[in-house]
């Protein structure tokens, strides 16, 4: 298993870079909606809809509301403001699971909602990243959360010994999350000495990033309760040793509309 996860690893990551940087900017977007398209059909899976055609269209219903969502640019602050909100609620779920699974669990139209303000925030969030502040800003953000995935597995695996949300996430330790706070910190350290950025503006950059890689963690946990809730293991199997698309994208759709909106304010 680690030597699928290994190997999937070294062949995807170095095209996913080619891709920030090299891809025409609406080309780039339509390759992200592409997994929105797959989270959304794995998202589907997750709330027990098994029918391929049921699957389908909540997919395709996801995709159409990030399209939507994405014409309307003048409202992006308010699909931003959105997403954070809806995470916040997020945030109730995870820390009172298992109690309150009803109100996120409980109506088909919510569940589907939950895989529409997922996705789609996400999506908008990536693309305008991209566009309006470039391939360094999008690998900063990418680089943000692999630092709080790594730092979390390595700090954890080492010192780990206060559950985080043992209902949810057996494995998380609130010294994983710390380590993966501090690796991100580090990251956008290098990233603000690389840019040769003032040191003035140190303070904002660094608060985003203790706040992107602890929005990520709550991402990857909200994900954990459906598959807790559904008794699934991975969302899919379409990348060998990693599971599926949304295993990969998971601290994504949380850390991507706190990302953009904090640089937007700084």
């Amino acid at each position: 298993m680690l030597a699928q996860r290994i190997l999937t690893a070294l062949i995807l990551a170095p095209l996913f870079v080619w891709a920030v940087f090299a891809l025409p900017a609406d080309y780039f977007a339509y390759l992200l909606l592409l997994f929105v398209a797959v989270g959304g059909w794995e998202f589907a899976r997750l709330i027990k809809i098994n029918q391929p055609l049921y699957r389908a269209l909540v997919a395709g219903g996801i995709v159409g509301c990030a399209l939507i969502a994405a014409r309307h640019t003048q409202n992006l602050q308010t699909v931003l403001i959105a997403s954070v909100i809806w995470w916040g609620f997020n945030l109730v779920w995870v820390i009172s699971y298992p109690a309150k699974v009803q109100s996120w669990y409980g109506s088909g139209i919510v569940r589907v909602m939950s895989g529409v303000m997922l996705l789609a925030p996400m999506w908008v969030a990536l693309i305008n990243l991209h566009q309006g502040y470039g391939s360094e800003y999008f690998l900063l953000l990418i680089f943000l959360i692999w630092g709080a995935d790594s730092g979390a597995y390595f700090i954890g695996k080492a010192f780990g010994r206060h559950k985080l949300a043992p209902r949810v996430s057996p494995g998380k330790s609130i010294e994983g999350a710390i380590g993966g706070v501090i690796f991100s910190v580090i990251v956008m350290l290098i990233f603000l000495q690389y840019q040769q950025a003032s040191v003035d503006s140190y303070a904002g950059y660094l608060l985003l990033a203790v706040v992107v890689s602890g929005v990520s963690i709550l991402g990857d946990l909200f994900e954990s309760l459906f598959k807790r809730v559904s008794n699934i293991k991975d969302s899919g199997n379409i990348l060998p040793g990693h599971g599926g698309v949304l295993d990969r994208i998971d601290s994504l759709t949380a850390a991507a509309p706190f990302f953009l909106l904090g640089l937007n304010l700084l």
